[in-house]
């Protein structure tokens, strides 16, 4: 098992938050509860992680936001999951010797909507690492970054869960869409506690 926790940022999160996602701060518990089980369980997380800089091409379309060095880029819970981590930046190269370990915590930046930009991880993506993994995704926005990521490991071939109650989106119609894109790609849908039961049934993460 693996766990995607996608944006999880003050810009996007916080009620004042350069590009705050509606509704996001419902959710806080359940990202809370499902990184802490994440590190008390040893199960591996990749947090993606929007790292701009001034002037990024798109600050066009949006705001700015999650500017590298300010509050607003950081993680709304910058300490969990409790587990080792490594941060790859958003330029990181593909790594042929790379592999996703359990019991680690990889923050992995981007500069756009797809977390998949990031070569380093889309390196694994190729190298067959997610597909036949049970993926678990939860974060904002829905019909963006988290779109992006649910696409992205359905089509490597992974098992792919949604965390309804864990994930918001920007606009109504945009997240309906989105959402209905993910179920036609096989995407399965699951809550919190269903999670958090599972891995406790089962006792590890696996």
């Amino acid at each position: 098992m693996i766990f995607f926790d996608i944006d999880t940022q003050h810009d996007f999160i916080d009620t004042d938050g350069a590009l705050a996602v509606p509704d996001a701060q419902s959710i806080r518990s359940n990202i809370e509860a499902l990184l802490t089980i994440a590190g008390r369980k040893g199960i591996a997380t990749i947090s993606s992680r929007c790292a701009h800089d001034q002037g990024d091409p798109e600050f066009k379309i949006f705001p700015p936001h999650c500017i590298e060095g300010t509050r607003g880029a950081e993680r709304i819970f910058a300490e969990l999951p409790e587990l080792p981590r490594e941060e790859l930046s958003f330029d990181a190269a593909a790594d042929p010797d790379a592999r996703i370990e359990t019991g680690r915590h990889y923050i992995v930046s981007k500069k756009v909507f797809d977390l998949f930009s990031n070569a380093w991880l889309d390196g694994l993506r190729r190298k067959d690492v997610f597909n036949g993994q049970e993926c678990i995704v939860f974060g904002v926005a829905t019909d963006y970054c988290v779109r992006a990521c649910g696409l992205g490991l359905a089509e490597a071939g992974a098992k792919v869960y949604l965390v309804e109650d864990a994930v918001r989106g920007v606009a109504t119609e945009s997240t309906s869409d989105s959402l209905q894109e993910m179920r036609t790609a096989g995407v399965q849908f699951t809550t919190t506690d269903e999670v958090i039961k599972k891995i406790l049934k089962t006792g590890n993460n696996q």
